[in-house]
């Protein structure tokens, strides 16, 4: 009796007990649940919003006579916003030291006190041992690099070369400490200023970014351009071109680029050429050496192209352990466009003096995603504000500039994110003497904002600034002896043809249109908002993107190791019913913009197609270049490099079986 009375009040103190822990469970359960919610919501209450930092110009006031009334959009449109949003910081590793520097006011290669305190080794116990190597390009090769000899660090030093390698060890042999160095070092060859007239020019590019882009991500650099350094802004500037090649060649030469990948670029009539022929200082900047505009699935530049080139530093330093082990974005505990920024200052402050060529493109923060080139916009500002203090663009015009819009993240699927894509960032800015010596500049610059302009108009300015170092007719001259130097009968043809380039120093015709301004029509932004939305069944919609899915299989036929096409869905199809005339001289009364997705390979696509009307039937055909709209990876790996450079089509279609 008593055993049962005992199991009988356990039982029942079980019972007590169960319900007290399963209401105490679900208590933390929603109490942790509801402190996640509401720290979220903070989160997204007090994050710092785009759309409230940016000071928009809502530009209404447009001039009738202009033909081309190119889109004026809000860079916060309603249909993007989901896209946009602030970056998170760059966050190199705390735990890395700097034991050395190169002074930038003296260029001297030096040791660094306090990295020494901070580190805990002595610069005077001789603890450790430091030495530099210098590093050089050879002379005909755009891959490869070479190191000095080893100089042991004893005080103050200064490199022959810009680029350097340091590296130091303890007493037992162990390398503690590596870092790479770059500076500008004035070459002799360089002349001074003749007199107050002469100028130079600096590209400071980013690749990949819009006006509209710019405007959201780099809101400090956009606001001190425009409010301190009086910078004029090209509205209606529109790329000619799908990546940066095309549009970069355009820039350089004045020309189209050659499809023809597979030579190496050596006697092409580039405009620093002629600023070297004049005595000035030339260099080309890139970051990413893989993805240089020269040596991307091709076999380079043989010979130097410029007097100072960065390619060799971004080659050592990708190559090298301390990258690797780096985080993203940085060298060692230096964020990785700092020292392109100190580079390129390093470079306008030792010419000084002098008249220069900078062309420049940092390619790592911008390129793939839309969203991530604001973490570099205090130090893009800083940059321009320090070296405008310093008055190292007092002899130079300034273009802050992309080579088009992002072309790959989520944004490009939009019509916003289409339009941003074809209209980048271009920005001129003038030292304020100009406006005395050259008084038609800055106004002609003033009304060229809200005019079309496109990539080759960038040339023909980079030549009205040539002409400042000597008379037109000098400059004309040089121009002819680098076109007589080209060997390959073909490049001299197609670069000695005329320029549709116009300065945006004289006034752009109130009249130009896309065929003028050498921009394709299916680049031309001249009819949006002309244009009439089809629904993805339409006949229309449907014939399109059926005819660049047997288009694609096409130039797919005979590629075994490629997979056949098909159509998943069709996103978005436009129809324009206005007569459009094509680069071939064809006219189409009317054409289809449609966007789409394929597989395998869940690649989506752009087309424009033309449609031909005959007898009641109609015709559609694929009109100039396809576009690929985001990203493919190496998906097309299987095929040879010369075979993608040929078509680079083929990288964005090609699914690798």
């Amino acid at each position: 009796m008593s055993t049962y009375k005992k199991h009988k009040r356990t039982h029942s103190n079980q019972q007590t007990i169960e319900p007290y822990y399963t209401f105490r469970y679900l208590f933390i359960f929603v109490t942790t649940l509801a402190s996640v919610t509401v720290y979220h919501i903070h989160q997204e209450i007090v994050r710092p919003k785009l759309e409230h930092l940016v000071v928009y110009e809502n530009l209404t006031d447009r001039d009738p006579r202009v033909t081309c009334q190119f889109p004026i959009l809000n860079p916060f449109d309603s249909s993007i916003l989901k896209y946009v949003f602030v970056p998170k910081p760059i966050k190199c590793m705390e735990r890395s030291y700097r034991l050395t520097y190169i002074n930038m006011s003296t260029g001297l290669l030096q040791f660094n006190a306090s990295g020494f305190e901070e580190s805990g080794y002595s610069l005077t116990s001789n603890t450790l041992r430091c030495y530099y190597q210098e590093i050089n390009r050879p002379i005909d090769d755009d891959f490869r690099l070479e190191y000095g000899p080893q100089i042991p660090i004893t005080g103050f030093h200064e490199p022959l070369t810009d680029f350097i390698f340091v590296s130091c060890t303890n007493l037992f042999g162990i390398t503690v400490y590596s870092n790479f160095h770059a500076y500008a070092r004035r070459r002799p060859e360089v002349r001074k200023f003749k007199d107050d007239t002469e100028l130079g020019v600096a590209v400071i590019g980013i690749d990949s970014i819009s006006r509209l882009n710019f405007m959201r991500q780099m809101v400090k650099s956009y606001n001190f351009i425009n409010k301190e350094m009086s910078g004029d802004v090209m509205h209606g500037f529109t790329k000619v071109g799908e990546n940066t090649f095309p549009n970069v060649i355009p820039m350089l030469t004045g020309r189209s680029f050659i499809t023809e990948h597979n030579n190496k670029f050596d006697d092409w009539p580039y405009i620093w050429k002629d600023f070297s022929e004049e005595g000035a200082a030339t260099l080309y900047a890139e970051d990413q050496p893989e993805f240089n505009m020269f040596d991307y699935l091709a076999r380079g530049i043989t010979l130097q192209p410029t007097l100072h080139y960065m390619r060799p530093y971004w080659l050592a330093v990708e190559q090298s352990i301390l990258y690797k082990m780096s985080s993203p974005g940085c060298l060692g505990p230096t964020p990785k466009h700092l020292i392109y920024f100190d580079y390129l200052k390093s470079f306008l402050k030792v010419y000084k003096d002098s008249p220069v060529f900078l062309f420049s493109l940092f390619n790592e923060v911008s390129h793939d995603f839309v969203n991530t080139v604001g973490v570099i916009d205090l130090d893009y500002m800083q940059f321009l504000k320090t070296s405008l203090q310093e008055g190292l663009f007092n002899r130079t015009v300034i273009f802050v500039l992309g080579d088009h819009g992002n072309r790959m993240d989520f944004i490009r699927r939009t019509k916003v994110g289409t339009i941003e894509d074809r209209m980048p960032m271009v920005t001129v800015i003038l030292p304020e003497w100009v406006s005395t010596k050259y008084p038609s500049w800055k106004e002609s610059l003033r009304d060229n904002r809200m005019r079309l302009t496109s990539t080759y108009d960038i040339y023909a300015t980079f030549r009205h600034i040539l002409s400042t170092l000597n008379n037109q007719n000098k400059s004309t001259d040089i121009k002819q002896h680098l076109l007589n130097s080209i060997q390959d009968k073909n490049v001299k043809n197609h670069f000695s043809a005329t320029s549709t380039g116009l300065s945006f120093f004289e006034p752009v015709p109130l009249v130009r249109d896309c065929n003028a301004a050498g921009v394709a029509q299916w680049l031309c932004v001249c009819n949006e908002g002309r244009q009439k939305r089809l629904d993805p069944e339409h006949p229309y919609s449907l014939a399109a993107s059926n005819e660049v899915i047997r288009y694609f299989n096409e130039l797919l036929d005979g590629l075994e190791n490629c997979a056949e096409m098909k159509l998943a869905f069709i996103e978005h199809s436009y129809l324009y019913e206005a007569p459009q005339k094509y680069d071939d001289g064809k006219v189409y009364e009317k054409s289809v913009q449609i966007t789409f997705k394929a597989s395998p390979g869940n690649g989506y696509f752009e087309a424009t197609l033309g449609i031909e009307i005959n007898n009641g039937s109609q015709t559609f055909e694929v009109i100039g270049q396809v576009f690929r709209i985001n990203k493919y990876g190496n998906q097309a790996d299987c095929l040879p490099r010369t075979m993608l450079a040929k078509m680079p089509i083929l990288k964005g279609i090609c699914y690798c079986d």
